[in-house]
């Protein structure tokens, strides 16, 4: 039986997914999603969706003392890594944020001091090094970058941002994409001068 915080957790997943897709900051089948629900429990987008048009019942269950079932996202061992070691980690977004990944192109991240509701939302940011996607290093690189810090950028291939909730992992993924977009511009600004 779904109780009423499933429901409404699963309603936010799936408007957090719209929100991502209509912003940009994921196409296609791109990204993943994840919150807590309980002790050990968590939802998690399934494997191969399209994030803009997820519904509640597309979402995946999931037991933190068990293996990713397998209808999960390809990147439920990232998502398992990261609950397990950060206990205040209440939801996960992973988008692929143009600009983030135009920026980190460059070898750059984006700069918490260019704004400050950018050191409000990520004082810190980690950066993660290239790794299979869905691999045992890229779950154990994620966990590491999310014990110390809000936001990771993964190396070619999008951030992954932790939040007390999803709207706040989703506001940490719309921050980077706006810290990016500024670090780009000026850089633009710096060669065309």
């Amino acid at each position: 039986m779904t109780t009423w915080t499933e429901a409404l957790r699963r309603a936010e997943l799936v408007a957090a997914g719209a929100v991502l897709a209509r912003r940009g900051l994921i196409r296609g089948r791109e990204g993943n999603l994840s919150c807590r629900i309980g002790d050990g429990v968590l939802l998690l987008t399934p494997r191969g969706a399209d994030k803009g048009r997820l519904v509640a019942t597309d979402l995946v269950l999931c037991d933190l003392e068990d293996s990713p079932p397998a209808e999960a996202s390809t990147e439920a061992p990232a998502h398992f890594a990261v609950y397990r070691a950060c206990p205040d980690v209440r939801a996960l977004a992973h988008a692929h944020p143009p600009g983030v990944l135009a920026l980190a192109a460059l070898g750059r991240l984006p700069d918490p001091n260019a704004l400050e509701e950018g050191l409000a939302l990520v004082p810190r940011i980690e950066r993660v090094g290239a790794a299979a996607p869905g691999s045992p290093e890229l779950a154990a690189a994620c966990a590491r970058a999310l014990r110390r810090a809000p936001a990771a950028v993964l190396a070619r291939h999008g951030v992954l941002c932790g939040g007390a909730d999803i709207w706040q992992a989703l506001e940490r993924v719309e921050a980077l994409e706006l810290l990016a977009g500024l670090a780009l511009a000026a850089a633009e600004r710096t060669v065309a001068i």
